[in-house]
C-alpha cells in the first residue's frame, strides 16, 4: 500500500520551523481528502492542515514539538 507523508509546512516565506499543537485525528483512523489533521502554531499564526490524500493516518511525531519545515510528522497509508 503506498504512503503519503505528512510533513511541517512552509506557512510563510520565512518560515523555518512551526509547532505540532495537536492532532486531531488518532492513529488508525480514516481520513478523507481535505480532512483537518493536526494543527500548526507559528509566531504569527495557527492553522489546521488538510490530508492530501485519502486513507489510514498514522501519526508519528508528538504534539508540542517544533518541527523544521519539510519534516515528516507521519504519513497516510493509501489504498491501491
Amino acid at each position: 500500500m503506498p504512503n503519503a507523508p505528512l510533513r511541517m509546512p512552509k506557512l510563510a516565506l520565512a518560515m523555518t520551523e512551526g509547532t505540532l499543537v495537536d492532532w486531531l485525528v488518532g492513529d488508525g483512523d480514516v481520513v478523507s481528502d481535505g480532512q483537518a489533521l493536526y494543527v500548526v502554531e507559528t509566531d504569527k499564526v495557527e492553522t489546521e492542515v488538510p490530508a492530501a490524500a485519502s486513507g489510514v493516518v498514522h501519526p508519528s511525531a508528538p504534539a508540542g514539538g517544533t518541527y523544521p519545515v519539510g519534516a515528516e510528522l507521519g504519513w497516510i497509508d493509501v489504498p491501491g
